[in-house]
């Protein structure tokens, strides 16, 4: 009997977690994105030998104290090159935390004019200037114009088509990730 306690413990508690991306489409493409009703990001300036490698939307489920409103959409877009290198873009509808610690000693700040205004970075290995290629860059999280918009009517409501964006990469230079920031533009207009 003690041995069937454990596991239905576990799944109990699993079971009343939160349920947010209940279901997912991870064969999705671009032309899904513009399928949806928010704003997703895409690039058009990639770095050299740069391509899509996967596109995944997921379903946000509406909070308790929301009543059943609907499901509210999210993205993820990796692009990667044969070498290791890669550019994400995650969204999130609301519950972020700081992206940016990275807790080592080895990782350096930096700030970023980009289309969303001010972008904070960090990233590592510190040092060799913006031109060295680093191993991990993360912005904070950016938000669209719907998430600025709906914020501004009523700041503590829940968003509903209003994203916070969040950029990543992985061995490529910080000039590099700028000029990617630079070019993101929505997949529908």
């Amino acid at each position: 009997m003690r041995r069937c306690l454990f596991p239905i413990l576990a799944y109990s508690i699993l079971f009343l977690g939160p349920q947010t991306a209940r279901s997912s489409k991870t064969h999705a493409t671009l032309d899904d994105l513009k399928k949806l009703e928010i704003i997703c990001f895409v690039p058009s300036y990639l770095p050299k030998g740069f391509r899509l490698k996967s596109v995944t939307i997921t379903y946000d489920e509406p909070g308790r104290d929301e009543g059943s409103v609907g499901r509210f959409p999210l993205y993820y877009l990796e692009y990667s090159n044969s070498h290791g290198a890669s550019f994400t873009i995650d969204s999130a509808r609301e519950g972020i935390g700081d992206r940016n610690i990275m807790g080592t000693d080895d990782s350096e700040e930096a700030e970023i004019k980009s289309p969303f205004g001010p972008m904070y970075l960090i990233y590592t290995p510190k040092g060799q200037g913006i031109g060295g290629r680093k191993v991990e860059i993360k912005s904070n999280w950016a938000e669209d114009a719907n998430m600025k918009s709906e914020k501004a009517k009523d700041a503590q409501a829940h968003p509903n088509l209003g994203r916070y964006h969040g950029f990543s990469a992985a061995a490529i230079t910080v000039a590099e990730f700028r000029k990617i920031i630079n070019s993101l533009y929505p997949v529908r207009p």
